[in-house]
């Protein structure tokens, strides 16, 4: 689950890590009173608060915004009430919002602090090694985005595997100092991680990331933005952080797949993946990669299921407009395979069967899922292997097209 900006910022004043002040608005003329709140001389940041990165270079749909992007400095209480008033009610598109971008429907006013560098820094769960890691990499006004960064300059990020540790050590603290090279207070950057990592615990977060923290001329470390994930399987343990949550900026397949209590995730255009368990998706789209295989959503059959959730799972990836083709890749144990195989009988019989699919079964009740797949005549593929299903989808896909 995600939430916004100031709604972490104020997550982060709790655990002691150095914010600005800022505060939230909804109207124009309440942007204006909020300046006045926030700093009685300004300047001031106006930031558009959408559940998207990127935002300082996105653009606005509407021209009325002109082109400046979703953060904008303001000298005057006027340039205040402009900004605000341009992007209120208007469509934000970022590079992680796809083309129809997200409605910002609030403003976060806060005061500006300047800084003389700035850093990216961030805390991941590494699935893979059941460790958290630490990433901090420098951030310049011409490159601030951390995906690129990741993608084309890979050495320019520093990587430190902290394990389940709640504080970091000092060899560790080390590499950060060298690695960041920069006049702050030692002691207070030690504290800020440290602090950032209580959080991450705290609210079993899968990701934390400030990007950027500055440091200002008198070595002070400010985290100026702030981004928090969090874990939906504990958010039972967390009831005030489920309370946080935004409808508004949550997908409508996504509202959709936790109805029925099933994980499901929006990526980019190809295929659609089914699974049911963590480690089984991550698994399948690191062979999709292998194949060059693009993602556009995977969706995790998770908790008690039946014919009739499973079949809403299908319909709801068969229905995907950006889906050209789907991997149903399941591991029987609790959830028996022959459910499936009756779930996608059902979806075929309402909707048809339009876009190439392929199904692999493991496990209990194997046999007769195949069985009735088989007995259908349904047009789709059933294999034993994760790649092999993997290559005859994009196969198929090819001939589609």
């Amino acid at each position: 689950m995600n939430i916004h900006e100031y709604q972490a910022k104020k997550i982060f004043r709790k655990f002691k890590i150095t914010v600005p002040c800022g505060r939230i608005a909804y109207t124009p003329d309440e942007a204006r009173e909020a300046a006045q709140l926030v700093s009685p001389s300004g300047p001031w940041v106006v930031k558009a608060q959408i559940q998207a990165g990127s935002r300082g270079i996105g653009k606005f749909s509407d021209k009325r915004a002109g082109k400046k992007g979703g953060i904008r400095i303001s000298k005057t209480l006027d340039d205040v009430y402009e900004n605000a008033d341009e992007m209120l009610e208007n469509q934000l598109i970022t590079n992680q919002t796809g083309a129809k971008g997200r409605l910002v429907s609030r403003v976060y006013i806060e005061e500006f602090i300047k800084t003389e560098r700035k850093f990216y820094l961030g805390l991941v769960v590494d699935w893979v090694a059941a460790s958290t890691v630490l990433l901090v990499a420098p951030v310049t006004e011409k490159d601030d985005a951390i995906v690129k960064l990741a993608l084309e300059h890979p050495d320019k990020i520093l990587k430190i595997d902290l394990g389940l540790q709640k504080s970091i050590q000092q060899k560790q603290f080390q590499l950060v100092l060298d690695f960041m090279n920069s006049d702050f207070n030692a002691d207070e950057l030690r504290a800020f991680l440290n602090n950032m990592l209580k959080v991450f615990y705290a609210y079993d977060a899968t990701l934390l990331e400030i990007n950027p923290i500055g440091i200002s001329k008198d070595g002070s470390i400010w985290a100026l933005d702030a981004k928090i994930v969090f874990d939906n399987n504990a958010l039972y343990r967390h009831p005030e952080i489920d309370k946080l949550s935004d409808n508004s900026e949550i997908e409508e397949r996504e509202l959709i797949a936790s109805k029925y209590g099933f994980q499901y995730k929006e990526l980019d255009n190809g295929i659609g993946i089914i699974v049911n368990g963590d480690g089984l998706a991550l698994s399948t789209i690191s062979q999709a990669e292998e194949q060059e295989i693009d993602t556009a959503c995977f969706l995790n059959l998770k908790g008690g299921v039946d014919r009739e959730k499973i079949a809403a799972s299908i319909k709801l990836i068969m229905t995907n407009p950006r889906v050209d083709g789907i991997f149903i890749n399941i591991l029987g144990g609790f959830l028996r395979c022959n459910l499936i195989a009756d779930g996608i009988i059902a979806v075929a019989n309402d909707l048809g069967l339009n876009i190439p699919l392929v199904v692999r079964f493991e496990g209990t009740n194997k046999d007769e899922a195949t069985d009735i797949l088989q007995k259908s005549g349904l047009p789709l593929s059933i294999v034993s292997d994760t790649r092999e299903g993997l290559s005859i989808l994009k196969s198929a896909i090819a001939e589609d097209l």
